[in-house]
């Protein structure tokens, strides 16, 4: 989809962003478009208002579609519309006539530049491409693993990978790209305290703003040295709201989608029914005096509370392991973190 950056009339300041639509995690019902750059003067123009760092709003794209933006930092924001290609193309219309430099394939172009020129310290091609991965890289657990694989490559040049050996690799890369991991329960149960704690930090979670997703939250969070994008999802209920009702139609497409799913219940707020089974169960609250007795906590994975600390360490592990296994990062076997080192070694299982 070829798209030229040609200034449309009276846009004469030009949007100093580079966006492109992000991998998409599976054929959902929602897209993904990444700003990188001075993204305040971007979503202003498109969306009529800023988002705040560290806030997931619902917002509307300049009459193209309705979605969520999500405001992980100062330079980088997600546009979260409908799926549809016909809105991605008119949205990357959008951004690219305004000057921003749409991307069609960030993929394809990072795979069409030369690693060995870009980092000619490295001593062999493997380590060049080690380099280039490592700079992109958004979890310090990737650090120590991919500057030891120049020397993993060499000593097991001979390797014939199968398909455990690409599936272990493509949850290694999650130590580069970032996993989602959505959080997700009734309101009340804790989300947004849990968050801050995990964050480290109090975000900006609640606004009178119109158009607020109720208790909502991104932002990139470390867990135990894999850093992950986390999503705090509006409390699920019923409402005749409709801002919160459009807010919890599109958190519900996010929730559909994203790499790990957290339920969360606490003392007299029962687990809710999600469209997925959630991948860990969290009963929040621990210190509350009713705990103790409160059946919901008998179907946890997990019990914690934000507030005393308690439980907080095991659970950064917990989704750590649920997304990079131990056995994954101690494996000896070479890592295939770019493609173009499998080539000539990738042989498929037989059945």
């Amino acid at each position: 989809m070829p798209i030229s950056p040609v200034m449309s009339a009276g846009n004469s300041t030009p949007l100093e962003i580079a966006c492109y639509r992000a991998t998409p995690h599976g054929m959902g019902a929602v897209a993904m478009v990444e700003l990188v750059g001075d993204v305040t003067p971007a979503l202003t123009a498109l969306c009529g208002r800023d988002v705040e760092v560290g806030a997931l709003r619902v917002r509307s794209f300049d009459g193209i579609d309705a979605g969520l933006v999500a405001r992980l930092a100062p330079e980088r924001a997600q546009l979260m519309p409908h799926g549809g290609t016909r809105i991605i193309e008119r949205i990357a219309q959008w951004l690219s006539s305004r000057g921003a430099n749409w991307i069609d394939d960030p993929l394809a172009m990072r795979a069409e530049l030369d690693p060995a020129e870009l980092f000619p310290e490295a001593e062999t091609a493997t380590e060049a491409l080690a380099l280039a991965t490592l700079a992109r890289a958004a979890s310090p657990l990737a650090v120590q693993m991919l500057l030891a694989q120049g020397e993993r490559w060499a000593e097991q040049a001979d390797t014939v990978f199968d398909n455990a050996d690409h599936a272990r690799s493509a949850r290694l890369m999650r130590l580069v790209d970032p996993a989602r991991v959505v959080i997700v329960g009734a309101p009340n149960a804790g989300k947004s305290t849990l968050s801050n704690a995990l964050l480290g930090r109090a975000a900006s979670i609640v606004s009178p703003d119109a158009g607020t997703t109720r208790d909502a939250v991104s932002a990139r969070i470390d867990l135990a040295g894999l850093v992950v994008e986390w999503f705090d999802l509006p409390g699920m209920r019923v409402t005749n709201d409709t801002v919160e009702r459009d807010a919890i139609h599109l958190a519900q497409s996010l929730l559909r989608d994203a790499d790990l799913v957290i339920s969360l219940a606490a003392p007299g707020i029962p687990w809710i029914d999600l469209p997925r089974t959630p991948d860990i169960r969290v009963y929040a609250k621990l210190d509350h005096a009713s705990a103790a007795h409160d059946p919901a906590r008998a179907h946890a994975d997990i019990a914690v509370s934000a507030h005393s600390g308690e439980g907080l360490k095991a659970l950064r592990e917990l989704v750590r392991e649920k997304l990079v296994p131990k056995a994954d990062r101690d494996s000896t076997r070479p890592w295939i973190f770019d493609a173009r080192l499998a080539r000539e070694h990738y042989k498929p299982m037989m059945e």
